[in-house]
């Protein structure tokens, strides 16, 4: 009986610490949906976030530069940092096939939105290749023809299931949002 009780006491400790342990932290490449995480396996790379704009804004939150700076340095602790992959959206999602296009201030809009990325990962290191993907358009006849870095990587948010205009369900949308996938010197051999 005694053992029993001992035995008691001992599983009912390790369940409480257990329980109330806190999880432990995640890297911000965890922190990312199925789509981005599939993009980022594409490229070869182990360092990809999301960040969100502010409607109708290109300017980057405190919360955004931080996300991009946590990436940043975890990518920079595994080896040097020498190509950044952005692509990201206007407030609406991607235009369909049957959709017209985005509205030239929702393009210009991703634009800004991109350069701001962009300067903030050349403060971050000016090294840094960086390519940036706009999800307000869609990609050209000879784009898909050649087939371009900028239409594989479309075809491929489009196949992960990312929505776009013409689709009911918008979640997980991406509208308001950017990807941003960093390639270390190591990963690029």
């Amino acid at each position: 009986m005694k053992d029993s009780k001992v035995l008691f006491l001992v599983f009912a400790t390790i369940m409480f610490v257990t329980c109330t342990s806190k999880p432990p932290k995640r890297a911000a490449s965890e922190a990312v949906s199925l789509e981005s995480k599939q993009l980022a396996s594409e490229e070869e790379s182990n360092y990809v976030t999301e960040i969100s704009f502010s409607r109708a804004s290109a300017k980057l939150s405190e919360s955004s530069r931080a996300k991009l700076a946590a990436i940043f340095n975890e990518a920079k602790n595994k080896g040097k940092v020498v190509e950044a992959k952005v692509v990201t959206w206007a407030d609406r999602e991607y235009p369909s096939v049957h959709t017209e296009k985005l509205t030239k201030k929702e393009i210009l809009l991703v634009d800004n939105r991109n350069k701001n990325i962009e300067k903030y990962l050349h403060d971050l290191n000016s090294d840094v290749d960086v390519e940036l993907f706009s999800m307000a358009q869609r990609p050209s006849t000879m784009s898909k023809l050649f087939s371009t870095e900028n239409a594989r990587i479309k075809k491929s948010l489009e196949t992960a299931g990312v929505p776009n205009t013409d689709t009911t369900v918008k979640v997980p949308g991406k509208a308001s949002k950017a990807i941003v996938i960093l390639i270390t010197e190591d990963q690029k051999l």
